[in-house]
């Protein structure tokens, strides 16, 4: 494993490529940095697309995590929406699908998973004033897992608007992955990741990261959320319950099986009963209620 960057030793940021960069390239810096930027993941045009087709959703929803809650690690100024795939087609197509983001999930997750699907998307629109977020782990919300010294997902923040420095833009802390879970978190190391409207940071669930602080008063930094997870752990979100067969239907095959819509193989037998074993099954009746959009891989 890479050893940690000395305190000593100034960090001028992630390495930055562009989206067409080989993908095997691409895994290497992020299995090296832990994360890194691709410039143009999708056009500036379509990050405007996604952006519109959230707006309503986002006009409607209040900033904020739960009343009832602390939501200071969410942010009181935060904006966060979920079912993305059932609210922006733009987002399924650009983000979700795109073959960049696959390509680079196949190399990093497919070595310990039968197939890897969407843990979460959501907007993460954080407002005038918010403060920056604590540093942290997104593995370990699997806290189990995240001992065994493996990835357990690939995480994307693509800027759909705003991403600079002043608006908060995400702190990330370069080679952290490698670092001890019980290694004491120094917060100076942290520095930010601009993003021009398009342009994505992509990093692992091992990276220390977390929202900046908003100092505008004006201005909203957007950034919209997606990350693929090991198939054989649980979504952060429900994702499957966001979508209507209605909705599922109108969907890629690839889109569905991301989104919980098929089952992942438990073995790699490829015959006898084994072959049939999968992690997520539905019996007949119900494939047939689901007019079979639901697929066993």
């Amino acid at each position: 494993m890479n050893e940690p960057l000395p305190v000593s030793v100034p960090y001028h940021g992630l390495e930055r490529l562009p989206a067409d960069t080989d993908p095997d390239k691409v895994a290497d810096v992020l299995r090296r940095d832990g994360g890194l930027v691709l410039e143009g993941l999708v056009s500036a045009a379509a990050a405007a697309a996604v952006d519109a087709e959230l707006a309503p959703h986002v006009e409607a929803r209040h900033a904020g995590f739960d009343a009832q809650f602390d939501d200071v690690f969410y942010g009181s100024n935060t904006k966060r929406i979920q079912g993305l795939a059932s609210k922006s087609t733009s987002f399924v197509h650009e983000i979700l699908l795109n073959p960049v983001l696959l390509a680079l999930a196949d190399r990093i997750l497919l070595e310990h998973c039968g197939d890897y699907w969407m843990s979460q998307a959501e907007t993460i629109f954080i407002g005038p004033g918010n403060p920056s977020q604590e540093l942290h782990r997104d593995d370990l919300n699997w806290s189990d897992a995240a001992r065994l010294g493996i990835d357990l997902q690939i995480s994307v923040l693509t800027a759909v608007g705003d991403y600079d420095a002043e608006v908060g833009a995400t702190m990330v802390i370069p080679g952290s992955h490698d670092w001890p879970l019980d290694r004491p978190i120094d917060t100076t190391l942290a520095r930010p990741v601009e993003l021009d409207p398009g342009d994505a940071l992509v990093y692992l669930g091992s990276l220390v990261h977390g929202g900046g602080h908003n100092r505008t008063v004006d201005r909203w930094r957007k950034g919209v959320y997606c990350s693929y997870l090991l198939g054989w752990l649980t979504p952060e979100e429900a994702t499957a319950r966001s979508l209507t067969p209605e909705i599922a239907a109108a969907l890629p095959q690839r889109a569905r099986e991301l989104l919980g819509w098929s089952s992942l193989r438990g073995t790699t037998a490829a015959d006898g009963a084994a072959a049939a074993l999968k992690l997520w099954q539905l019996d007949d009746a119900d494939l047939e209620r689901h007019q079979g959009l639901f697929t066993h891989k």
